[in-house]
């Protein structure tokens, strides 16, 4: 009878172990591109590596795609919010003194950039068990960065000349105010 109780209980417990150790495949070191670990460096380039695990391909190759370009936005401009908070606590006195830590971090980093000019230069798919892993290299030229920092200066130095000749005119019309007035 305990023969039976002892393998009741044990055959729940096998089971849990077995569910639980049975998570998702990962990739094989071996098995993940070369370039995906050391992305190239360029002094006309910025490269960014992304990668994804999904179910379906099309979803894998768009998250991977996604993950190198906004790699690449965090390299331009990166918003970082960063907290930690640190407590410790100590009660009691002498050797019947307990102490109490608890550390927090948070971090949050945020990206707004236009990449005109940013496209995928290389991409390998695997599959990882049931999963397909996508990994993309994307590359930004900075001439392109380049010109559009110029658009955008133009565009800035033509709203202050317009700006600036819109405050001419009202001066102008001021003045012909101003002598219309002494004329009668």
């Amino acid at each position: 009878m305990k023969k039976l109780i002892v393998i009741a209980l044990l055959i729940p417990l096998a089971l849990m172990l077995v569910n639980c150790g049975g998570g998702k495949p990962k990739a094989k070191m071996d098995d993940i591109p070369e370039w995906y670990l050391n992305p190239p460096k360029a002094e006309d380039a910025i490269y960014e590596a992304g990668d994804a695990a999904k179910q379906s391909m099309g979803l894998a190759k768009e998250a991977a795609d996604a993950r190198a370009r906004d790699a690449i936005a965090r390299t331009l401009e990166v918003k970082v919010s960063n907290m930690l908070k640190n407590f410790m606590q100590e009660s009691g006195i002498g050797e019947d003194a307990e102490a109490l830590e608890f550390t927090s971090s948070v971090s949050k980093q945020v990206a707004n950039t236009v990449l005109r000019g940013c496209r995928i230069v290389k991409r390998e798919m695997k599959t990882e068990g049931a999963l397909y892993h996508a990994y993309s290299l994307a590359e930004y030229n900075l001439n392109s960065l380049i010109q559009e920092t110029l658009n955008e200066a133009r565009k800035q130095k033509a709203l202050y000349n317009e700006a600036k000749a819109n405050l001419s005119f009202d001066d102008l019309e001021k003045e012909i105010q101003k002598l219309e007035a002494v004329g009668q």
